[in-house]
Order: C-alpha cells, then structure tokens, then sequence
C-alpha cells in the first residue's frame, strides 16, 4: 500500500510545485467564393486567447507569425480563395503559487473598496446576476455571514454539492444561462463557474470569468489536457483570487491551470476576423488546443497535517480509550 501510494504521489500533477508545459494553439479557416468575381484584398485575425504572465505563470518561450501585443493580430494580403491556418506556441512555466487571505475583510463589501471594478458586478447574457432566483439564492447562502471569504466559499460549496457536471448540456454554440443552471442543477464547468459568478455579483462581490486549459485524470475526456473555465473574485487588499468549482479548489488553483484570458463572460469570442474582399465569405472551424508537460517541479507537502496518539497502550473491560488527533 506504501509502495502505491508513493507511486499515486509521484505522478500527480496537482501536487507539483511548479509545471513546464508546451501549449499550442491553432487555428484554421476557410475562404469560400459566393460570387462569379472572387477577390480578396485584405484578410486580418485576432487571436483572443492568449496567456499572460502572472504571479502565477511565466511565460518562458513563445513562437507565432503573427504580431503578438495583447492578443496575435495574423494578416494576409491578397491570396486565393482556399483555406488559411495559424498557430501560436509558447512554453509556460506555473508555480504553486497563492494569494493568501490573511485577515478578516467585512461583508457586504464597502463602495469605496470595489470603486475601479464596477463593471464586474455588471450582469452579462450568460451571466444574469440580475435574476431574481439568482439575486434569492445568494441571499439566503450568505445570510448572517459578516466575513467576504466565507461568503464566496459558501457560494461556491453550494455549486459544488448542488449541480450535477455534466457534459450532455455542452453544445459547440452556447452555454447555459447561469439561471438555467439554478433551476436545472446540472452543467458543465463554464456553466457551473457562470452561476458562480452570477451569485457573487448579485452580492455586490467583482467576480470574472477565466478561459484557459487543464490537465484531467477523468475518464469522461479522451484527451487529459481540455479548455477550461474557472472564475477570480476581487478580495480587497488581496486581489483577484481563483475559485475553480470544478476542481474543487476555493481560493488557489494547482499548476496543471494554465490562464489564457479573462473577461466578463465566457461566451466573449476567442478569435476575430476582418476581411476586404468581393463575392468571398469565411468560415471559421473552431480552435485546437493542445498540450504537453516538458518537466515537472518537485512534490509539495500537504498544508494540512495530520497526526494521532493513543493516550494509553492498555484498556479494561467495560472501559475505553482516548485518541488524541492534532491538526
């Protein structure tokens, strides 16, 4: 048992301190003649998704043809119709790294503290913050509760343990409305986080959306590493600090989160596409993700530790014994 459990240890991922990984994005769309005089002046994509450097990941290399500032701007002048591709690659390097609240910040949330992140208390199509069962709900889960973090944990608990993951409501268009899931108790991880969001806003807590991939050792996935979506709420005097309700993880996320973007809803498009043409239209395929791990930090010791003692080595009959634990 030992010996499968150092094993279990030594492969998982979650438990590094740090994570180097190779990310590749690509992208391919096609230019499609509807008209006798096909003419193409001027093709232009933004790509949208792109990572960042954070206190929590660094981007080590990055390789692209297209010109990288906050997003990667891809241009083609002239050409013929047919299909066009582009690609960004960069090796990123992710630290067990956590934003750690260590003082008590007062619920409801004062104006003054949250002045420059109004727009993230805002209700967006996906996430309707305005809905009354919404606006209900998180009322009741944060009644009586005067401290901001154990009203953000309750939140996110209450997702965990009350919507059902599950993949049948994903389709390629949309997600889910964060209502619809309240009512239907079931999604997936961006609907699941949208709900998240939704019930902070509704608070009066800044919460966002973040789009970016994962590494998973579920077996509903034929791929380990998958797009992923997570939410950040603003804490005052701390930051902004991830919740991944999926993963369980309330107030960090593990090294295998690799951030990609932020924003006020996850239906915000990935990609853009501008074209100065005649008798042409493009049609875009969706963008593929992919992943591999090229080294592996060193294994990180629980912050929870546990230890017990047996307060005598002997017990009577018809008498008992006392287990001491200490955490």
């Amino acid at each position: 048992v030992l010996l499968s459990t150092s094993i279990l240890a030594e492969n998982d991922l979650y438990l590094r301190d740090s994570l180097t990984t190779d990310v590749t994005i690509q992208g391919e769309f096609e230019l499609v003649a509807t008209g006798g005089s096909p003419r193409i002046q001027e093709v232009t994509t933004q790509l949208l998704l792109l990572p960042q450097n954070t206190f929590q990941q660094q981007i080590v290399r990055q390789e692209t043809s297209g010109t990288i500032s906050d997003k990667v701007t891809y241009r083609w002048n002239g050409g013929d119709i047919g299909t066009k591709t582009f690609s960004y690659r960069a090796t990123i390097k992710t630290n067990n790294q956590q934003l750690k609240v260590t003082r008590k910040i007062p619920f409801p949330l004062d104006e003054n503290e949250i002045r420059e992140f109004e727009e993230y208390l805002q209700p967006t199509i996906t996430i309707d913050s305005n809905n009354p069962t919404i606006i209900a709900k998180a009322a009741e889960l944060a009644e009586g509760e005067d401290d901001l973090f154990k009203v953000v944990f309750k939140l996110a608990n209450w997702v965990d343990e009350n919507v059902r993951y599950d993949l049948s409501t994903l389709t390629a268009e949309t997600s889910q409305k964060a209502s619809w899931v309240l009512e239907n108790r079931e999604g997936v991880c961006d609907e699941m986080t949208s709900l998240f969001v939704a019930m902070a806003r509704s608070l009066g807590i800044p919460a966002r959306f973040v789009s970016g991939i994962s590494y998973t050792t579920s077996d509903l996935f034929s791929s380990p590493w998958q797009p992923h979506g997570w939410a950040e709420v603003y804490l005052p005097g701390t930051g902004w600090v991830s919740f991944d309700i999926t993963f369980g993880e309330y107030g960090y996320v593990d090294v295998t989160h690799i951030k990609l973007r932020d924003g006020f809803d996850p239906q915000e498009p990935a990609t853009k596409y501008e074209w100065v043409a005649r008798d042409v239209d493009l049609q875009a395929s969706p963008l593929d993700l992919t992943a591999s791990i090229l080294a592996k930090g060193q294994l990180v010791p629980e912050d929870i530790q546990l230890e017990e003692e047996l307060l005598s080595t002997e017990v009577g009959p018809g008498s008992f014994n006392v287990v001491k634990a200490i955490v």
